[in-house]
């Protein structure tokens, strides 16, 4: 089988988080508290970078996701899931990483498309994804029970 990546980049998120540091820093600078704006420009600046893209990768062994930097991350293998649905996001679940009620554990850096990973063990893992058909098609080529969206 052909390992599937997908990276997913959210320019939103990364500029929200510059703007913010940006202000922070002017702030900092306008108050003469310069070490506490240079602190919260790269705190904020690196936030950003660290949550703007999510990679997902399914090979023979299971599905896995990181964010940016390779953490946070997460993987669920072959044997510990149980089926794979495509779903949809919305609003006020919004973006990062969360338990929601509707979609369990949501790792999400923009939009509403994603596939939810349903573990043996119990438990709800949704993927986002700008490429939603990409990723359950993976799934099902690495032998995982799929279920037509509902």
């Amino acid at each position: 089988m052909q390992p599937y990546v997908h990276r997913q980049v959210s320019p939103l998120i990364a500029v929200v988080c510059g703007l913010v540091s940006v202000v922070l820093l002017v702030a900092g600078l306008w108050c003469g508290q310069v070490a506490i704006g240079v602190v919260a420009f790269v705190l904020f600046a690196g936030i950003g970078l660290a949550f703007s893209s999510l990679s997902t990768r399914v090979d023979s062994r299971g599905v896995s996701w990181a964010f940016t930097f390779g953490a946070p991350a997460g993987s669920v293998p072959v044997d510990a899931v149980a089926d794979v649905q495509l779903t949809r996001t919305n609003f006020w679940e919004g973006w990062g990483i969360h338990w929601t009620i509707w979609h369990g554990w949501l790792w999400n850096v923009a939009g509403y498309g994603a596939v939810a990973i349903r573990k043996k063990a119990g438990g709800t893992v949704t993927l986002g994804t700008d490429d939603p058909q990409g990723l359950y098609g993976a799934l099902r080529a690495a032998g995982l029970t799929a279920t037509p969206q509902g």
